[in-house]
């Protein structure tokens, strides 16, 4: 079936037959409402990179460290993450798609321990799948891996790259320091893609992302009712949604319906997992290139993620839209505080063991996990501070090697024999003895 009726890139159908299969599975379930919203957004993110091939509107790239509301703000200008292709193939679409594009970044001379979500997108722009950009808006989060792939992006692309550097630390100066960038790069979007910012329009985007944290913010709060009220594989799904779509009715329509799914099912006491038994915060990279390993560990083992890294919605998102310099001020803040990844990869060591101590605490986790995507240098320069502090607590951790896109790496048949030896061998002999 082609995409907007008319002959795509075999990559492209891979994941819109993947969105319309998994559509067609869910849509009569009552208990796939958070499931079918995804999978409409997802949807809608196909037709946003097949949209400027027919259109002939500016396109603007910008990388996973940030979210879309400036390039929003422009009047008919398109929004692509860089990384969206490997992204939808590994949730939905076929992961030896994006096993090419890694390949073909490394072939190009990538190096090899740059993250694969950088190099997996580096290949799909060698591919030449995505629409050319007028420019790109980049960021330097979560990691060093995004400052070695954007400017191979920029030069592949042949187009202009702004760098909104995040700083180390965190308070007004740093703020006021990004908030400068920010107004900086206005001019710089305005110059390369032939629109004009509106900040009528911006305020109305701030309004929709303010919306959207508020939707996020009360799903995070039901979800850690006891039992769990929705599926594990659905928190690790929020991060695409965030990037693509924060600022748009998508995002808050969907992060609506994710509340009211698990609202709803709190209320009415059902669980996600019948006869639940071991809750786990998952606090690293989810396994993206099999999403059935979830449903695996819920059947199997009776165990839940009430919560992870890419699902945590840090409740200090609100944009103040009382001035133009409140809304600058008030997206500077998101990018150093609130996108995830970035809020606990980018800053002092604290934020990122705090926000695990506190998630380990509020979604009353049997055990931690530190699935360690092999290109995480600065989270396993951390690991010895969490193993400490999950010793503190007495949380046992479970830490174990892996690459959330590349299956070559570890296979999810490894995965699953470490987390049931763990959970047999530590995890339950440890519940049992504290009844």
């Amino acid at each position: 079936m082609a995409i907007l009726g008319k002959e795509r890139f075999e990559d492209l159908e891979a994941i819109h037959e993947g969105i319309t299969g998994m559509l067609e599975i869910y849509k009569e379930d009552p208990a796939s409402r958070g499931l079918n919203a995804y999978f409409k957004a997802f949807s809608q993110l196909v037709e946003n990179l097949c949209r400027p091939f027919d259109d002939k509107q500016p396109v603007v790239w910008y990388n996973l460290g940030m979210s879309p509301e400036l390039i929003l703000a422009l009047e008919d200008v398109h929004n692509i993450p860089i990384e969206a292709y490997p992204a939808l193939q590994n949730i939905v679409g076929d992961v030896n798609f994006t096993l090419d594009y890694i390949d073909r970044a490394e072939a190009h001379g990538l190096p090899p321990e740059v993250c694969s979500v950088d190099k997996a997108g580096v290949g799909a722009v060698l591919k030449g799948i995505m629409p050319k950009p007028s420019c790109i808006l980049g960021v330097n989060t979560p990691c060093d891996s995004q400052l070695a792939a954007l400017p191979s992006v920029a030069e592949i692309a042949e187009a202009p790259m702004f760098l909104i550097d995040i700083p180390y630390l965190y308070g007004e100066r740093e703020v006021e320091y990004v908030a400068r960038q920010i107004r900086d790069a206005i001019p710089f979007l305005e110059k390369h893609t032939g629109r004009k910012f509106s900040w009528e329009r911006f305020r109305e985007i701030c309004l929709r992302a303010n919306r959207m944290s508020e939707n996020l913010l009360a799903w995070n709060e039901f979800r850690k009712a006891v039992p769990c009220p929705q599926i594990s594989k659905i928190i690790c799904l929020m991060v695409p949604l965030f990037i693509t779509f924060a600022g748009t009715e998508t995002g808050v329509v969907t992060a609506a319906e994710l509340a009211a799914e698990a609202r709803e099912r709190s209320e009415r006491g059902e669980a996600a997992v019948e006869g639940e038994k071991i809750r786990a915060v998952w606090y690293q990279d989810p396994v993206w290139f099999d999403l059935q390993f979830y449903d695996w560990m819920e059947s199997e083992l009776k165990m839940v993620i009430p919560m992870d890294l890419f699902g945590y919605h840090a409740p200090e998102g609100m944009i103040d839209v009382s001035s133009r310099e409140s809304m600058i001020r008030g997206l500077a803040h998101r990018f150093i505080r609130v996108m995830p990844m970035s809020r606990q990869f980018k800053g002092p060591i604290e934020w990122y063991l705090n926000d695990y101590l506190t998630l380990c605490r509020e979604y009353k986790a049997d055990f931690g996990i530190f699935a360690g995507h092999v290109a995480c240098k600065h989270a396993w320069g951390g690991l010895g501070l969490l193993k400490e502090k999950s010793r503190e607590i007495g949380m046992p951790l479970l830490v174990f090697e892996f690459d959330m896109f590349d299956p070559r790496v570890t296979p999810v048949e490894s995965i699953q024999d470490q987390i049931t030896q763990f959970v047999n061998n530590v995890v339950l002999p440890r519940m049992e003895s504290k009844k």
